[in-house]
């Protein structure tokens, strides 16, 4: 016999699989098909289950992105690849997405580390 702890978990993990078809069936209704090419990776929506804790439906495949960066104003790709590398390796929030370029992004990481090493030194002395 089940607790009531596992039933409900595998109540809301049927819940999820529903929605998530649903929202596939409709695409394909509206002819938003997904073609399988370099801009498109499908999703590993189990993993993302396990560690999202989100109210909202979780993708079944990423797409590349286009956004411009907030530091320096060049337009760049996120790719599926990157994407997917987030999510489902990194276990990046499911709500967030990119907003630097690379370079940015080092410059800013290195910015913050330089910071870091001096605030560590002044306090020793």
């Amino acid at each position: 016999m089940k607790s009531n702890k596992q039933r409900r978990a595998e109540i809301k993990a049927h819940r999820l699989e529903r929605a998530a078809r649903r929202v596939a069936e409709q695409r394909l209704s509206a002819g938003e098909r997904p073609v399988a090419g370099a801009g498109l990776v499908v999703a590993d929506t189990a993993l993302l289950a396990a560690h999202n804790n989100t109210y909202g439906l979780l993708p079944t495949f990423y797409v590349d992105k286009a956004f411009t960066c907030r530091d320096c104003g060049v337009g760049e790709v996120w790719t599926a690849k990157q994407q997917k590398w987030w999510y489902e390796v990194a276990l990046g929030n499911i709500n967030s997405t990119a907003v630097r370029c690379r370079a940015c992004r080092l410059a800013r990481r290195a910015l913050l580390r330089s910071g870091a090493a001096a605030a560590q030194e002044g306090g020793r002395a």
